[in-house]
């Protein structure tokens, strides 16, 4: 299974992630940053468990096109 962190207080609101993993992640109208959608807030990380394998491609695909590199999949 995979966990993502999401780094959203770095966020600087680019879209690169929802064009490239939109059932993942949303840029919000509120403040023009990303979220990482169904998430749990934790501290200013926003995390999201028990991802099946099955995204990881889209997944990895809108970690490495993150110009500020916030989005970690953790693989376990």
């Amino acid at each position: 299974m995979i966990t993502i962190v999401f780094f959203r207080y770095k966020c600087i609101g680019c879209g690169n992630c929802e064009l490239v993993c939109p059932l993942f992640f949303k840029i919000t109208k509120l403040d023009g940053k990303s979220i990482l959608i169904n998430s749990i807030k934790k501290k200013n990380n926003y995390i999201l468990k028990n991802i099946d394998n099955y995204f990881l491609k889209l997944l990895n695909k809108a970690s490495n096109i993150c110009p500020v590199k916030i989005i970690k999949i953790i693989k376990k």
